[in-house]
This record gives C-alpha cells, sequence and structure tokens, in this order.
C-alpha cells in the first residue's frame, strides 16, 4: 500500500476512536463512518480503519489509564514534599 493508503486507514481508526469518545460523552451511539474523500479507493481504506477499532481500543479510549504515579512524583515537587519523598 502506498502512504496515502495508510495514512487514510489510520485516519479511519483514529477517527473511529475519537467519535467514540464524544458517543460515549454524550451518551449516544457512535454515528457510521463519515465521508473522508471522494476517492473510492481512500473511503474504503478509511472505513476498513473505521471497523478494525476493537472493542478493548474502544474502552481504553473511554477510559484511559491512571497516570502513572512515578512519572507524577519525578514531576511534581510539591506532591514528593507531601509524601516527603526524596528525589
Amino acid at each position: 500500500m502506498g502512504a496515502n493508503w495508510d495514512w487514510s486507514q489510520n485516519q479511519g481508526k483514529q477517527r473511529r476512536l475519537e467519535a467514540e469518545v464524544l458517543a460515549h460523552k454524550a451518551g449516544t451511539k457512535c454515528s457510521p463512518p463519515p465521508l473522508h474523500s471522494h476517492d473510492g479507493t481512500m473511503q474504503v481504506l478509511f472505513e476498513q480503519g473505521w471497523h478494525s477499532v476493537t472493542p478493548a481500543e474502544i474502552h481504553r479510549a473511554i477510559n484511559p489509564p491512571p497516570p502513572n504515579i512515578g512519572d507524577a512524583l519525578r514531576h511534581n515537587h510539591k506532591l514528593r514534599e507531601l509524601l516527603r519523598i526524596n528525589s
């Protein structure tokens, strides 16, 4: 596949995840795939990416994991002081 084909497929996947998050916040169902391109091949690849999203990926997009406490400690001086941790 060409770079544009890969891009269209990746855009389909990314846009689906964004649509799922927005639909979840609004309490509605996700919309069908939008028109991405008037080029048939690009549209088909976009829709393949859209439909390739798994339920686990949707769940992770809607419920991102909590921040890593180690990263928070490294970047937050006040938190280290509160917990009395030396850096």
